[in-house]
């Protein structure tokens, strides 16, 4: 096949579905509002003069890639156009009159973008009622949709790589009991909920050698980092920065136990749970929809509310006095992963409907 994606470049989700097609001996392209030189695929920038963070005034500049985009699509002649992210990617191939194409949604273009006025929700409507088909990476996602549309969704979760996220990675021998997160630095994932957690268990639980471990970059590091001084944590934090997908593999299997506390429904699928319960580490995770279908809550997660750090450290503490609560509940992620969130199994069911979708369509 010759499939085009229409999706940021720089984007590690547009990486793994380039990467695992052109394995494939699939023919892979993307345009994209961003420049990337590193995935797998021919890649098309559009200059639009506009960042991702911009105002939405400023992403007006996206309209002028419109006649850039329709003549790439008609130079590539592709056999899939499968778009990703509803807003901006989604509007200017819309506007740019391309047929029939896949229309991926993320979850900030479906949660946040069209709260913010009654001409953005219109802007939604139409991008989602003029694909040819939608996809989304949860049950919860493609239920919040319907808000906008009567169309059915085909779901189609992040896949993880269980030979790369796996419990072989596990090296630790000491005596601490490491938590953490592998997750970007805003306030929409809870950072500093995992801080007011750790320093209420060091302050009513000296005995517990907590250590925490948090990789990721992002807007709010400083603050965070801060925050941990003023919590008096400092020392028992680990800050990584941005990471591999190796390097975050070795983490996961390392740690004792993850916390993933996002605060945001646009979180719509916690592929970093996934990652976590592959590398047979037990989750805590808030009472996110997406979160809680990308566990099994009770058998491989706990859930805690959001922006309750009292709840994660009471829970933290009852795990470590049972470590084979621990160990069961690791277990249990990493044989629920591999029955249905393994990256071979979530593509090819994608690549399936591909090769449907491009039958039907002829």
């Amino acid at each position: 096949m010759k499939i085009c994606f229409i999706a940021p470049a720089n984007s590690i989700h547009t990486k793994k579905w380039c990467k695992w097609f052109s394995q494939r001996g699939h023919e892979v392209y993307v345009i994209s509002l961003t420049k990337e030189d590193d995935i797998d695929a021919n890649v098309y920038f559009l200059d639009s003069g506009a960042k991702p963070t911009d105002s939405d005034i400023k992403k007006l500049g996206y309209l002028k890639t419109v006649f850039r985009l329709k003549k790439i699509i008609q130079e590539i002649q592709p056999d899939i156009v499968n778009v990703h992210y509803a807003t901006s990617y989604g509007i200017i191939a819309a506007l740019a009159g391309v047929e029939k194409f896949i229309l991926s949604v993320w979850g900030s273009d479906v949660y946040t973008f069209p709260r913010r006025s009654v001409f953005h929700k219109s802007m939604l409507k139409f991008v989602l009622n003029r694909a040819g088909c939608l996809f989304s990476t949860s049950k919860a996602m493609a239920d919040e949709c319907r808000r906008y549309t009567g169309k059915s969704f085909e779901i189609t979760p992040f896949g993880v790589d269980a030979e790369l996220f796996s419990p072989k990675h596990r090296s630790r021998q000491d005596k601490d009991f490491v938590v953490g997160t592998v997750k970007t630095l805003s306030p929409k994932y809870g950072i500093d909920n995992i801080l007011r957690a750790v320093s209420i268990i060091k302050d009513k639980h000296p005995e517990i050698p907590i250590k925490l471990r948090i990789a990721g970059k992002g807007s709010h590091a400083d603050e965070y980092h801060q925050l941990a001084v003023d919590l008096g944590i400092d020392d028992i934090t680990t800050w990584l920065g941005f990471i591999s997908q190796e390097q975050a593999a070795n983490e996961w299997a390392n740690l004792d136990c993850a916390i993933i506390p996002s605060e945001s429904e646009s979180e719509s699928f916690g592929v970093s749970a996934v990652e976590a319960e592959a590398s047979g580490c037990p989750v805590i995770i808030t009472d996110i929809p997406g979160l809680k279908e990308a566990t099994k809550p009770g058998v491989t997660s706990v859930v805690v509310p959001r922006s309750a750090p009292e709840k994660i450290a009471a829970e933290l503490v009852r795990l470590y006095n049972d470590d084979s609560v621990r160990i069961k509940m690791g277990r249990a992620g990493r044989k629920f992963v591999e029955e249905n969130y393994e990256l071979n199994k979530c593509f090819l069911h994608v690549e399936e409907y591909f090769a449907h979708y491009i039958e039907k369509c002829r």
